[in-house]
């Protein structure tokens, strides 16, 4: 398959990343309108999945041959996964804090593309590892130095759904060996829709509650229809043209329009060693994905 000019393939990630960073207080916000977080996510997820296909066969760009994968269930598995995690845990820690120590899964997907694509590590890579796991400890402590009891289990909630997320990412990069972005983004939507139709149905089936007031549906359309297909799209066909580990390069511009909006709308703050965790995260993410070059490592003969 062709792959996609750089130039075009940045513009995209980079729009896709503003519109993501969005979906963190937007999601902090709509929690209070909406009482169970599984439906609530599995909803956002109807929305796009009924736009996506839609869109792809209409215009006749999904073959119903990629869902015999099963790379690509794997995919969706982690995206639903990711997102159920992150959703739980908004509800037990903050918007700012959610997009930091998600998106340090930039760290894994550098680590996991070194072994996998055979894409180098350079010191600066390496270095910003180092940083990006110091800067998760501060993230979660407190003005005390220590683990804020209030905060902990959803800092730990949203960090191993960051880690789900570098997968989905990896995988996704396989899948494009032979599908295009825009195929692989749709097929991951119905495929996560799938995985959270389980979920969703099980408490519903127990009785848990389902009520949603009015603004949460507009929260529900929004993240739908714009960070779930729009974004997702945009993000799938970017990766098209740049590696798994400069795609991550994104996160630099999803996190800094959380933290903006985090703060300036739902008026979050930090602990002193949480800002300082801030900055680290955001050194290690431009280290290990602002100077990586995503570079084969050169076949060895003997």
């Amino acid at each position: 398959m062709a792959a996609r000019d750089k130039q075009s393939a940045i513009t995209l990630t980079v729009f896709a990343s503003l519109i993501w960073g969005t979906s963190f207080p937007g999601t902090k916000w709509g929690l209070d309108f909406v009482q169970n977080e599984v439906l609530f996510v599995w909803l956002r997820f109807v929305v796009a999945i009924v736009l996506t296909l839609a869109l792809v066969l209409y215009f006749h760009r999904l073959k119903l041959s990629i869902f015999r994968n099963p790379v690509i269930w794997m995919i969706g598995g982690f995206n639903a996964a990711g997102f159920l995690l992150q959703y739980v845990g908004l509800t037990l820690t903050t918007s700012s804090k959610t997009a930091l120590l998600v998106d340090i899964n930039v760290v894994a997907v550098a680590v996991v593309s070194y072994f996998y694509f055979k894409e180098r590590l350079g010191r600066g890579q390496i270095f910003g590892i180092f940083l990006g796991s110091l800067g998760v400890l501060l993230l979660t402590l407190n003005k005390e130095l220590r683990f804020d009891p209030d905060e902990i289990v959803g800092d730990i909630l949203v960090y191993i759904a960051g880690w789900c997320w570098a997968f989905f990412i990896i995988f996704n990069k396989k899948m494009l060996d032979k599908h295009d972005g825009v195929e692989v983004g749709s097929a991951a939507i119905v495929t996560c829709a799938a995985w959270l139709t389980l979920p969703t149905a099980f408490l519903a089936a127990t009785g848990s509650s389902m009520s949603i007031e009015g603004p949460g549906w507009l929260v529900i359309l929004y993240l739908g229809i714009f960070c779930t297909f729009v974004a997702t799209l945009l993000w799938a066909s970017g990766l098209e043209g740049v590696s798994a580990t400069a795609s991550a390069t994104i996160m630099l511009v999803e996190v800094l329009t959380a933290l903006a909006l985090s703060i300036l709308l739902l008026e979050e703050s930090m602990s002193p060693p949480a800002v300082v965790g801030c900055v680290l995260v955001l050194s290690s993410i431009y280290l290990v994905a602002g100077t990586g070059q995503g570079e084969k490592e050169p076949v060895k003969t003997v």
